[in-house]
């Protein structure tokens, strides 16, 4: 309405303005046109005026015209009178022209302006129309931009389930490289083969019907094949006209969540599961509406129905009936904020069972008590263990303190965490009294004590047990007893802190040892001492013989006799040799002076030795040696001993006319050395033995022959210390037997390399000699066969007599017995070593004391040599010669 009188306005003040300036153009320039200025130039205001404001426009302005033209332009000039009639003409002209005008011009105007408002009209309509499509257009785009924006899957398709639209974040879920890939496949494809059937046959149909529908549903993934789970949300697409032209969908992954319900889940079935393992359950209590809810567990330890209705009540009356009191007080402290753990019994299925039950208190955020969540275990088992566990310790505990040997675990710290009644007692205490405690608080020896806690950690440290054969421990009362001890490591994982000890009282047994080594040592000592007896009576004996065979007697009887009683002299010296030996061999006393020969040295010896004895019984000795010479490095006379006793051994078990077979070989790096015989043999309970002490074949047989039953003991240990073997065989009774010695033999070369220089024989020399025995017998036979040798002898019977002999009669050489009445041979060697007379005599002990300490105490107290009796007088003039030619050199 503002805009018409605006524009009006504006054609009235042009129409004004237009007629003025037609005034003006008129009066000022009517020189131009004469005393009759053309009127009709108004004619131009009044068609403008109803061309741009109608017929009503266009008739004022001519009515306007008209009066300015005759006030303004008709004389007389400033009046509406005219004063010429064509004048008034020319008024009427205008009035008319200008009326016609407007009237056809106004009409002109009027169709133009009802076309023009006819098409300001449809321009409208065509703007609203295009303003329409284009917020049609921004809302498609915008839909379409929040699809392919849009991380849910969505999609459209036909009524035959052709795609046509699919959005990047459904292409890429389903795993299809693109919108081109996508449009080729069919909606059926998109889902899980399993499922294909029921969507396209029961869920299209019913969302056609219904216009849309939902469901969880799997989709299949393109390239992996797995299977998506989908909330798939379809609606029906339709035309303007309502007729159904395709499906859309905007479907939702809920894959995830279907895994975690999946896994919440097999989550619950595990802890079901995991519960029926444990054998525990769990409960919540709601206070506020008194009702229990239990787990699966839980119903099946209390042995009622699944999913049973309960209450508190309903439990209280499957507890038994005398731990009622007890849990129903234990409950009601647990509200009041105490703590809930209790262990009773239930009565499930007519059985008796144990549980324990531990509860926590839930509140709101108000802090308002709702109820508990607690768990049931059932320990009935547990119980049945523990009373079982219990037994056994009682039993284990009644074991071990009836045990006599000490028992007890001791940490890193020396307590005591386990000692039985044994340990106890040795301390004044009870096996209860020991724990916690240390050795130092019950044993007054410190250094004990300190010695037991270094073994401790030691064992404790370094894992491995430690036997201890003997130890002393000092008892609370002051008593000193002997323990075998074991200390084993307790290992707990990777880690050792605690030590098990057994230790058996050997006190006993202790004083029972040093009581057999005491009569051990006394049976030596009487050996010794019976050896020297039987020696210094043999000693004269054989004095005698020698003596009587150097008078070279032409009587064969006498010479017979002389023989025999050498021969029973000499056996006689050989078993006392044997006795000591095997004495000193069993005590592992017996040392080796070891040198190189060659074997054949000590057979031959060996052979002149036992042949009397073997051809005084009728028996055949053969021989059989190689020529190759064997060498061994050994001891000579243990050697030829080892020899000779399986010679004599032969012999003595052969009847006459027997065969004794002596064979020395090589094999390989071993000396060989065989005896074999045609004797009496060896029966096979025997052969296992027979080299066992005091062990005879044949009692009768032996006993005849004499014998101890100690020398095939001495072969064995001999020949052992010689790093050889010994080994005896025999077909049976009756049969013979053969014994092998095997000994390393020395290589050629080597054998060559250590072969002794020999010096020649050395004529006897001439000395004065001092014989120094208690037994006259001895002293005064062994004088004798001296001077029949030519040597200057003296004899004394005592110690003090042989200091003061010597000084006077300067010997060079002194025989001394050991056992002498007032100061012994010992004492005697050491004063005369201290006297300037006889510094350098030469000192020989002539003695029935054999043993391995005899012969140190002699060489320490200054002996050159220790014979035993009695005496090998050809030796002793060996001995003589030899000392003399060290002497000279």
């Amino acid at each position: 309405m503002i805009q018409i009188k605006y524009f009006f306005g504006n054609v009235y003040t042009a129409t004004v303005l237009g007629i003025a300036a037609t005034l003006f153009i008129l009066k000022d320039l009517q020189f131009v046109f004469g005393n009759s200025p053309p009127v009709l130039l108004f004619l131009v205001v009044i068609a403008f005026a109803a061309w741009r404001g109608g017929l009503r426009a266009g008739l004022l302005t001519t009515v306007l015209s008209a009066a300015s033209s005759v006030y303004f332009l008709v004389e007389p000039y400033g009046s509406f009178d005219i004063a010429a009639s064509s004048e008034i003409l020319r008024i009427v002209l205008l009035v008319s022209v200008g009326s016609i005008c407007s009237l056809i011009i106004a009409r002109l105007y009027n169709q133009e302006k009802r076309a023009l408002y006819t098409v300001m009209v449809r321009e409208g309509q065509l703007k609203q129309e295009i303003a329409e499509r284009n917020r049609t257009i921004a809302e498609r785009n915008l839909y379409i931009l929040l699809a392919k924006s849009s991380t849910e899957f969505i999609g459209m398709c036909d009524t035959e389930g052709v795609p046509f639209f699919i959005n990047d974040a459904g292409l890429q879920l389903v795993g299809l490289d693109g919108l081109e890939q996508g449009l080729k496949v069919s909606v059926k494809d998109f889902f899980f083969p399993e499922d294909q059937a029921f969507i396209w046959d029961e869920f299209f149909p019913a969302v056609f019907q219904n216009g849309r529908g939902e469901i969880e549903i799997r989709f299949r993934h393109f390239k992996t094949g797995e299977a998506l789970w989908m909330i798939y949300n379809v609606f029906a697409l339709k035309d303007l006209n309502g007729k159904i032209v395709g499906l859309g969908t905007v479907s939702t992954n809920i894959t995830a969540r279907k895994q975690a319900v999946e896994a919440l889940r097999e989550s619950q079935r595990d802890l079901n599961r995991a519960q029926a393992v444990a054998h525990i359950g769990s409960w919540r209590m709601d206070v506020c509406n008194d009702r229990l809810e239990w787990s699966d567990e839980n119903f099946r330890i209390f042995g009622i129905p699944n999913g049973t209705s309960l209450t508190y009540q309903s439990f209280l009356d499957i507890v038994h009936p005398a731990d009622r009191h007890f849990v129903d007080t234990a409950w009601q402290d647990a509200l009041t904020g105490k703590s809930y753990d209790i262990e009773h019994r239930i009565i499930a299925d007519q059985k008796l069972k144990w549980v324990r039950e531990l509860a926590e208190l839930e509140f709101d955020e108000h802090g308002t008590l709702l109820g508990a969540f607690g768990t049931t275990e059932d320990i009935t088992d547990i119980k049945s263990s523990q009373d079982a566990l219990q037994y056994e310790r009682r039993f284990l505990r009644q074991v071990i303190d009836a045990v006599p040997s000490v028992i007890f675990v001791k940490d890193r710290e020396g307590r005591y965490l386990l000692g039985n009644e044994a340990l106890a007692q040795s301390y004044g205490t009870s096996p209860e009294g020991l724990i916690g405690l240390t050795e130092e608080d019950f044993n007054p020896n410190a250094d004990e004590v300190a010695y037991f806690h270094r073994n401790d950690l030691d064992v404790i440290n370094t894992g491995k047990s430690k036997l201890i054969p003997e130890v002393k421990v000092t008892h609370a009362d002051g008593s000193v007893h002997w323990y075998n001890t074991v200390k084993i490591p307790l290992i707990d994982g990777d880690k050792c802190n605690k030590v098990l000890v057994v230790a058996t009282d050997i006190t006993e047994r202790k004083h029972a040892e040093e009581a057999l080594r005491l009569a051990d040592r006394r049976k030596d000592e009487f050996l010794a001492m019976l050896a020297h007896e039987l020696r210094n009576p043999l000693a004269p004996i054989c004095n005698t013989v020698q003596m009587l065979k150097m008078q070279e007697t032409t009587d064969p009887k006498l010479a017979w006799g002389l023989n025999v009683i050498d021969r029973q002299v000499s056996h006689m010296a050989l078993l006392l040799d044997d006795l000591l030996d095997v004495a000193r061999i069993m005590h592992g006393k017996i040392t080796l002076k070891t040198e190189r020969f060659e074997l054949s040295d000590i057979v031959n010896n060996v052979i002149e030795t036992s042949r009397p004895m073997i051809e005084s019984r009728g028996q055949e000795l053969i021989i059989s040696r190689t020529t190759t010479p064997q060498w061994i490095d050994g001891d000579r006379v243990r050697l030829a001993q080892v020899l000779s006793n399986l010679l004599n051994n032969a012999a003595k078990y052969t009847g006459e006319g027997g065969k004794i077979t002596l064979t020395v070989m090589r094999d390989g790096s071993d000396a060989v050395i065989e005896v074999r015989d045609t004797g009496i043999g060896i029966s096979p309970d025997v052969l296992p033995h027979v080299f066992d002490l005091f062990i005879q074949a044949d009692r009768s047989l032996a006993h005849s022959q004499g014998g101890l039953g100690l020398g095939l003991t001495l072969v064995r240990q001999l020949v052992e210390i010689h790093g050889g073997t010994v080994t005896a065989a025999s077909a049976g009774i009756g049969k013979g037997s053969s014994f092998t010695v095997r000994l390393p033999a020395l290589s050629m070369e080597s054998s060559i390399a250590g072969l002794p220089l020999t010096k020649a024989s050395l004529p006897m020399p001439k000395f004065r000699i001092l014989v120094v025995d208690d037994y006259a017998d001895a002293a005064e036979s062994m004088a004798m066969l001296l001077k029949a040798e030519g040597h200057e002898v003296e004899t004394a019977d005592c110690g003090m007599k042989a200091i003061d002999r010597a000084q006077a009669f300067r010997p060079q050489v002194v025989l001394l017995d050991i056992g002498l009445p007032d100061l012994d041979g010992y004492e005697v060697a050491k004063r005369l070593r201290a006297l300037p007379e006889t510094h350098d005599v030469t000192l020989i002990a002539l003695t029935g004391y054999g043993q391995a300490e005899d012969r140190e105490r002699s060489q320490s107290a200054g002996f050159n040599h220790h014979l035993l009796k009695p005496v090998d007088f050809a030796k002793l003039s060996d001995l003589l010669v030899c000392s003399q030619s060290k002497k000279g050199d």
